[in-house]
């Protein structure tokens, strides 16, 4: 049996609190295909086959489902507890209108280059069409000018 990581201690700590795996990668900031890939480390590592039998393995409770926020917040290790003030409201619905809908491009970093790279160069497309119209336009007014 290997040692676990801590991200793999955080994640079947989550799991054991029947977090589903999108729900644990909004909680760590990660995705959830890395808190699937960490969760399956920790069940080779702890000889399990599913993320109960893990959080047993590790000594914790599985609670029953219904879990209100409140009491999942108060299960959470304090460095994974949300950093929400009484009284300030929720995060998510202080951002600005567009962060609601408009999501970041993926924590990769060459994937988030590629974005970068592609939506400079459509608004330099977009820039250069503007620029085009507005010559053939002046260039048609230059010809109807009177002598």
């Amino acid at each position: 049996m290997g040692r676990l990581t801590r991200r793999e201690i955080e994640c079947v700590q989550l799991a054991g609190l029947r977090l589903s795996n999108q729900e644990i990668a909004d909680v760590l900031g990660i995705t959830p295909s890395t808190v699937a890939n960490y969760l399956q480390s920790a069940n080779a590592k702890l000889g399990t086959s599913h993320r109960r039998a893990a959080a047993q393995a590790l000594g914790i409770q599985y609670p029953g489902a219904g879990m209100t926020d409140a009491e999942l917040a108060e299960r959470l290790p304090e460095r994974l507890r949300p950093a929400v003030s009484p009284g300030v409201g929720n995060p998510i619905d202080d951002r600005p209108w567009a962060a609601r809908f408009w999501r970041p491009p993926p924590a990769n970093r060459l994937i988030r280059l590629g974005v970068i790279v592609g939506a400079t160069a459509l608004w330099l497309l977009v820039l250069g069409g503007l620029t085009s119209l507005v010559m053939t336009i002046f260039s048609t007014l230059d010809a109807w000018r009177p002598s």
